[in-house]
């Protein structure tokens, strides 16, 4: 088996990376209107309906206390693009081989917009389409819309920004660092953010004997055990849905404020991270939804959790991966069990080769999509739901002073692959978990409502179970090996 495996690498994606490189030498010299070549992580998403009804967009909504001027709004923006020349730049294919190219006709009009609607329901609704909404052909992936009569009594705030943009143009780092260059700079959390980032890398330098040994184990293991965990997420269970509703298109949303306090006494009266205990939340009301919709009692749950590659630049591109983080649909002997079992999944994972192989597994499946495919295509089933987990360090963002008091993450979702993305949220000393489901999955706002009303159960029941006698990883650990 691994022979063949080896002899499909020589005959397929050493030949077509060979081409890509040939193509990019070829671009140089006879493309100068060409900026740079789209990166293999994003050539996963190129295949999408970019200008009918995209699957990857994702948009941010961030309500602010006051009402700055759209032209300052317009004239910030345009500073910022000076230094991502990717936001000039349209999409284009040239020899099978994806390549950002300059816009000849670009003008920032086209891209920013005012909308005087103050009616809540009329713009909830408008916010949720947008996520579905296509592109203008020839032109740049992105969008930023000023609502100046956004008033939120909930928040507090009296206008919002929405800026919208395509997964082929960045990821949630990427993002991030474009939100935080539109909005008013901040030496001091710039500072706070390097810090924490040079702290992250001395906690994962390893010996030059660990550096050998997971060398090894990145040649002769990691491959098999890359491959196992994404079978894993193929046969995963999923949400169960209505036959008649297979067909509806749509998505609805919620977003649930958390008690952040309640998550940091669990975290610190079992000794887990908070990432793992948040995992363990929604994990726990994934089970619970799927046999409450009448799914088997049996097999697995999989997660696609999503991480920034190791080595993120923070430019406008693409260069995430996701983790199936698997957990059994059997009952645990408790909550905090399935904590132990999460937490130890995130160190095994983590502290392992095996995120190397999940990225070079991204950039294959880039390299093969991107290359050969060049139309939309149905997305397989992968996992039962995505999960992503957003943090923002220091003080909240302003725009010209004006804070920000929350924001609030819409995504897109592959249909058939995928009916919910969870995301959590972090922001201005808040916690929020905020849902987006498939309306052929979750055809009423209620169904996803109750979603987070399990969520926020699981993490009382944690905080009442979890404690060190009785989320000890190592009895899990043996647990799972005599179940193996």
């Amino acid at each position: 088996m691994s022979s063949k495996r080896e002899l499909e690498k020589v005959l397929v994606v050493f030949p077509l990376y060979a081409y890509r490189r040939i193509v990019i030498i070829l671009a140089t010299n006879l493309k100068p209107g060409f900026h740079t070549v789209v990166n293999l992580d994003s050539c996963l998403v190129v295949c999408d309906d970019i200008h009918g009804r995209p699957r990857n967009s994702f948009c941010c909504v961030l309500h602010l206390k006051g009402e700055p001027l759209y032209e300052d709004i317009v004239g910030r923006v345009e500073k910022v693009l000076d230094g991502r020349p990717e936001l000039t730049c349209s999409l284009t294919r040239w020899l099978s081989v994806y390549f950002w190219e300059k816009c000849k006709n670009f003008s920032i009009s086209n891209h920013i917009s005012q909308n005087e609607e103050s009616d809540p329901d009329k713009l909830s609704d408008f916010l949720v389409n947008m996520i579905e909404k296509g592109y203008p052909t020839g032109n740049p992936l992105w969008e930023l819309i000023y609502f100046p009569n956004y008033a939120h009594p909930k928040y507090g705030t009296t206008s919002a920004v929405l800026l919208r943009i395509h997964h082929v143009l960045g990821d949630g780092m990427a993002y991030m660092a474009l939100l935080r260059d539109i909005f008013d700079p901040n030496p001091t959390v710039d500072q706070e953010i390097e810090n924490i980032l040079k702290t992250q890398r001395t906690k994962l330098k390893i010996s030059t004997w660990k550096k050998l040994c997971y060398l090894t184990e990145l040649i002769f293991a990691t491959p098999s055990q890359t491959v196992h965990y994404y079978l894993k997420g193929f046969y995963s269970q999923v949400v169960p849905m209505n036959q008649s509703n297979s067909g509806v298109s749509g998505v609805t949303h919620f977003t649930m404020l958390m008690d952040i306090s309640l998550i940091k006494r669990i975290s610190k009266k079992t000794g887990v991270k908070v990432t793992s205990i948040i995992h363990a939340g929604v994990t726990g009301a994934m089970r619970r939804l799927i046999l409450e919709k009448g799914g088997r009692a049996d097999g697995d749950l999989s997660t696609f959790y999503v991480l920034p590659k190791m080595n993120h630049p923070g430019t406008m591109t693409n260069n995430s991966f996701a983790i199936p983080l698997i957990s059994p649909m059997t009952p645990e002997p408790s909550q905090a069990a399935r904590l132990a079992r999460i937490s130890d999944q995130f160190d095994r994972i983590l502290f392992s080769p095996l995120p190397l192989g999940m990225m070079g597994m991204t950039g294959l499946t880039g390299l093969v999509c991107g290359t050969l495919i060049a139309k939309p295509w149905r997305v397989p089933h992968v996992a039962s739901c995505v999960h992503s987990n957003v943090v923002f360090v220091g003080e909240p963002l302003r725009l010209f002073g004006h804070v920000a008091e929350t924001l609030i993450l819409y995504t897109g979702l592959q249909p058939g692959g995928h009916h919910l993305f969870v995301a959590t949220i972090s922001y201005n000393g808040k916690l929020m978990i905020q849902l987006l489901g498939s309306r052929a999955a979750f055809p009423e706002r209620d169904d996803v409502v109750k979603f987070a009303d399990y969520v926020r159960e699981e993490f009382e029941m944690l905080e009442m179970d979890g404690n060190a006698e009785n989320c000890d990883i190592r009895q899990v650990q043996e647990e799972d090996k005599k179940n193996a």
